[in-house]
């Protein structure tokens, strides 16, 4: 039916002006395939639509009775055609980031994202630590060491780990200075199990040799853990700011462990959907950056 749509609209254009120059004109075609089309529409139908004069055409009976026909039909399709290419479009991507960065940054901000980008659709997928991604994803947001090279990516923040602990075990433990690392349960993340060892490098002190040890296989679970007092952690800044900032966890020492690690935001540059996926990637790029992160 598609050619016998082209024909159709030709048609009707040429009766409304009785010249296949000006329905090609209306129509961004040349008088030509405006010839060609309405030749293959006679020959589907088996009657001729026109007679054609040296300097201008004029239906027959059978293209003066088609036109009444089809004329109203042919316009409002033309017309539900150009409301629908009319409509936004709307484009599905795929965000990948670390399970903490969701939680604590991105889920609280993406109402904005949304609220300003109607026409995007979005799938948000977590990873865990050591977690191979899978499948391919339009954005990616990586904690890592080693920013991808030749892809299109931006630096967000790094990250520090800052010894920290809830108020009661604050209130326990921050007279007795290192001594309380010999006394109390230390949280170690899975993905870091040396954290601890080289946090007490960096303040020159032995090795902490703790009461106990609990290991957690999410960040999350390691900062929850600290908040409901099971022991002493090493908690990623500034990305838990929130959690200091409503007094839920206290800096125990000032020694921090500082890392090579950073966050980084990272654009496929094979997305199906590249403009709708730049848009993704520079709203993270400038809401997670540095200067917001300190904030």
């Amino acid at each position: 039916m598609p050619v016998q749509f082209r024909g159709l609209r030709a048609f009707c254009a040429a009766a409304d002006h009785l010249s296949f120059k000006a329905a090609a004109d209306e129509l961004c075609l040349t008088a030509s395939a405006i010839s060609h089309q309405i030749k293959d529409l006679e020959t589907y139908l088996g009657v001729r639509l026109f007679e054609r004069r040296t300097r201008a055409v004029v239906l027959t009976e059978d293209g003066a009775a088609l036109l009444r026909e089809v004329q109203e039909h042919v316009q409002a399709l033309e017309r539900s055609v150009v409301r629908f290419r009319q409509r936004p479009q709307r484009y599905p991507l795929v965000i990948r980031m670390p399970e903490f960065f969701a939680s604590e940054l991105f889920m609280p901000r993406v109402a904005e994202f949304s609220e300003r980008n109607h026409h995007i659709d979005l799938r948000i997928e977590t990873t865990g630590p050591k977690e191979s991604p899978g499948g391919r994803a339009d954005v990616s947001i990586l904690l890592t060491a080693s920013p991808p090279q030749g892809a299109c990516s931006r630096l967000l923040f790094p990250i520090s780990y800052v010894p920290a602990c809830n108020p009661e075990l604050h209130q326990r433990w921050s007279g007795d200075g290192y001594g309380a690392l010999e006394q109390a349960t230390l949280l170690v993340h899975q993905a870091r199990p040396r954290a601890w060892h080289r946090w007490a490098e960096l303040a020159g002190l032995p090795s902490p040799s703790p009461r106990q040890i609990i290991r957690l296989d999410s960040m999350f679970a390691l900062a929850r853990a600290a908040q409901r007092g099971a022991g002493i952690a090493l908690i990623p800044m500034p990305i838990s700011q929130t959690w200091f900032d409503s007094g839920a966890l206290l800096r125990l020492f000032r020694q921090d462990l500082v890392t090579a690690d950073s966050y980084v935001v990272v654009a496929d540059p094979a997305s199906e959907h590249p403009e709708a996926a730049a848009v993704l990637w520079r709203w993270v790029a400038e809401t997670f950056q540095q200067r917001h992160a300190n904030a």
